[in-house]
Parts: C-alpha cells; sequence; structure tokens
C-alpha cells in the first residue's frame, strides 16, 4: 500500500522513505515548540518571571487554561492548510502523537471526563468532508484513553472564518454560535471536565465562546489544548 499510496511528511508533504514515520529527514526539528516558559492561562510563550501573557493579564475567561503544542510560523501554517483543505487527514496522528508526548503528564493530573472537538457547521462539513478538531480529538482520545464527545457541542450558525476578523469582531462572530446538544446533556449528566480540541489559538475567541456554551449548560471544569498558539498578539 505504501508504494502506490506513499506516506506523507506533515510537514513538507513529500513521501516518506521507509522507517520514517510522520516526519521525511529534512523537517525533523523545523517546528518550534512553545516552550517551559509559558502563560499560565493561555499557554503563549512568556518571560520568565511573568505568570501571564499581556493578552491575559486582568483577564477572566470561562475555561480554566490551556496549553498549545507548537508557534505558529510559516512552516507550520503551511502543514495546517493541507490539514484542514486539502484532504491530510492522516496528519492528525502525527499531531496528536506530539500533543500526548508533551502534554501526557497534564492530561493525567487533570483527569478529564471527555475531549470536546470544536465544532464547524454542516454547511462547511459538507464541502470539506471531515471536521479537522474532531480527528485530532480521536486520535489524541486513542492514545490517552481519555473519550471523545464529538456530537457535544454543535456550531449552529455558519459564521465567518476567524482569520479574517479583528479580535473584536471574532467575539461578535462567535455570539451565541456554538450550543450543548440536548440528547447529549441527558446521555452525559456525570461529565464535569473536559477538554476542548481545536487546530490553533489565536485571541482564545473560539475556545471561550465554546467554554461558555460548556459552562452554561453544567460542565463544571473546562481545559483546552491546540496544535498551535500565534505569537504576539
Amino acid at each position: 500500500m505504501d508504494i502506490f499510496f506513499p506516506r506523507r511528511c506533515a510537514i513538507c508533504d513529500r513521501a516518506l522513505a521507509s522507517g520514517e514515520k510522520y516526519l521525511c529527514g529534512r523537517c525533523t526539528g523545523r517546528l518550534e515548540y512553545t516552550g517551559e516558559e509559558y502563560c499560565l492561562r493561555c499557554g503563549r510563550p512568556v518571560g520568565e518571571t511573568e505568570e501571564y501573557c499581556k493578552a491575559c493579564t486582568g483577564k477572566g475567561a470561562s475555561y480554566c487554561s490551556g496549553r498549545s503544542l507548537f508557534l505558529y510560523n510559516a512552516v507550520l501554517k503551511e502543514s495546517i492548510i493541507r490539514f484542514k483543505y486539502h484532504g491530510r487527514q492522516e496528519y492528525a496522528a502525527f499531531y496528536a502523537d506530539e500533543m500526548y508526548h508533551a502534554f501526557g503528564g497534564w492530561l493525567g493530573k487533570i483527569k478529564p471526563d471527555a475531549l470536546v472537538p470544536v465544532p464547524i457547521h454542516k454547511e462547511r462539513y459538507r464541502k470539506r468532508g471531515f471536521n479537522q478538531a474532531e480527528l485530532l480529538a480521536k486520535e489524541l482520545g486513542k492514545r490517552s484513553n481519555i473519550p471523545v464527545l464529538a456530537d457535544c457541542l454543535v456550531r449552529g450558525r455558519n459564521t465567518l472564518p476567524q482569520k479574517e476578523l479583528s479580535e473584536r469582531e471574532r467575539i461578535q462572530n462567535l455570539q451565541g454560535a456554538f450550543y450543548v446538544r440536548k440528547m447529549t446533556q441527558e446521555l452525559y449528566k456525570n461529565v464535569n471536565c473536559v477538554i476542548i480540541i481545536d487546530d490553533i489559538y489565536t485571541t482564545g475567541s473560539t475556545v471561550e465562546a465554546c467554554a461558555r456554551a460548556l459552562c452554561e449548560e453544567g460542565i463544571e471544569t473546562v481545559y483546552f489544548l491546540c496544535i498551535s498558539t500565534g505569537q504576539g498578539l
């Protein structure tokens, strides 16, 4: 199968050689990790003496805290574009492997009841054929043995792409966009702590909107995990 459908490097997309699992030899080490000094709220890199980044200082949130694996740079941008828009669903296994390696201990301390992927609208799902956050959550769930509630959150409105909006416009764009499916509330009454899963953390408006919807329906504690985070926001 690898001869006819070779596995692709999750960064540059070239065909992998025998013995290469997710990345080719040229791409190993090209991605930047967020590091050990990070904001206690959103996980962005901060200075050694800082507890919170400028965006989170003095600002409340519906979620407790969260982490992101990589810094969002030009290299990772191309990888995520192929993952989301060009059908490279297999990249999810690489991202999840790296996430679990970096944050497995953190997951063990939190002991979440479930992973909740950020949903996409049904129209966008029909065009794309999958939800990248759901793929990532399922791969991470396999490695961590944490259940995935893929049908928990619903995006009721087909909102504008967040990348085209300012921070204020992002917040307005997502007001009332998410809700918890009623059937899910009945099935998972004992779910009290969840981790929201998404690909990119930028201003945090998407995570905040999802966390608020979950908290309003009785979820006590919400965290998040993302593939990457922007810098200097």
